[in-house]
């Protein structure tokens, strides 16, 4: 239920930056699109070394199948293929609405890393612990 959740939250933040008319020139909206896609790979990296898992279950088969760094791979060829033949024909609000939306997925990730960070702290030092 909470990635049905967070689908409808994007693509509704998606829509109100369409109907708003607010919009970034090409080269800035891509320019905030590909710091998205670097934050994502990072802050998933981060928490997959936390033994955190990955809630996409596409990319989980994928990092199962083919491993970690070769997805990331595959994923940054898809997005290149993206800009190269679909990004610069696409209006300049729907590309800014595509690279502000995009940035939910990387805070979501550093808000399970906080969490797992909070969880091996407690694991490390039992003395974090509430008394029984």
């Amino acid at each position: 239920m909470k990635y049905i959740i967070f689908v409808v939250v994007m693509l509704g933040t998606a829509c109100l930056i369409q109907i708003s008319g607010f919009a970034f020139p090409t080269w800035i909206a891509l320019l905030v699109l590909i710091l998205a896609i670097a934050s994502d790979f990072l802050t998933t990296w981060a928490c997959l070394r936390k033994q955190g898992r990955e809630g996409n279950p596409v990319m989980a088969l994928l990092f199962r199948k083919i491993g970690l760094y070769k997805t990331f791979g595959l994923m940054a060829g898809i997005w290149v293929c993206f800009i190269v033949f679909r990004w610069l024909g696409t209006p300049d609000g729907s590309q800014t609405a595509v690279a502000l939306v995009y940035w939910m997925i990387p805070m979501n990730n550093m808000v399970v890393l906080v969490k797992l960070n909070r969880k091996t702290a407690r694991c490390v030092n039992p003395s974090t612990q509430p008394a029984s």
